[in-house]
Order: structure tokens, then C-alpha cells, then sequence
């Protein structure tokens, strides 16, 4: 995969992917350690109100560890679809970026959360 020159010199794309680079190590490491499988067999997953019983779905722990690998995923597909599209059109580029921030700043949340009721 060749990414294109004027894409690594761009100051603007390179802020935003050493953003989304710093979210993705806080959100996977964040998971990894405060996240203890051996507390419980099961661990929550989910909270729905609107579901009559228990609002609190219980889950495997692999369902938490998948929300590191969709901070993984998403860095990484953000970064090669903006580095692709980057010819095309620089704010297509940076919108892409943008909206992987978005990402991993509520996928943080939502795994901080989730972990945190354990």
C-alpha cells in the first residue's frame, strides 16, 4: 500500500491521525487493564430500560475485549480509507478522519462505563 505524499505532508490529516493513534492506545489499553475477566463468569454487556426484568444484559467477557478490537479496526480502516481518498477530495479525507475520533471517543466511553459496573 503506497500512501500518497501530500497526504503525510498535510498538517491538519497528520494532527488527526496522531489524535486518532493516542485514542486508540487509551481506549485498547483501558480495556485490557482495568478489565478483570476473573471477577465473573459473565459480565454486563448492555443496558436496556425498556426491556421488562433485569435492564442490565449479561454477556461473555469476549464482548468487552471486542470493543478493543473495534477501536483497532476503526483506527486503522479510518486511516486507509483517508489516505485513499485523499486524492479525490482532502475534506472527504478529513471528514473520515473526524468521524473516527467521534468513534473511538464513544467507544472509550461506552467500555469505561461498561467496565466500571463490573
Amino acid at each position: 500500500m503506497e500512501i500518497p505524499r501530500r497526504f503525510l505532508h498535510d498538517r491538519l490529516v497528520l494532527l488527526l491521525v496522531t489524535i486518532i493513534s493516542i485514542l486508540m492506545v487509551i481506549g485498547v489499553s483501558l480495556v485490557m487493564i482495568r478489565f478483570d475477566a476473573s471477577r465473573n463468569p459473565t459480565t454486563t454487556i448492555a443496558y436496556r430500560p425498556n426491556i421488562t426484568g433485569s435492564q442490565y444484559q449479561s454477556g461473555k467477557p469476549i464482548d468487552i475485549y471486542t470493543l478493543a478490537l473495534f477501536m483497532i479496526v476503526t483506527a486503522l480502516s479510518a486511516s486507509v480509507l483517508s489516505s485513499k481518498t485523499y486524492y479525490l477530495r482532502r475534506s472527504l479525507s478529513v471528514f473520515i478522519l473526524y468521524s473516527a475520533i467521534f468513534l473511538l471517543v464513544l467507544s472509550i466511553i461506552v467500555a469505561n462505563s461498561l467496565i466500571s459496573l463490573q
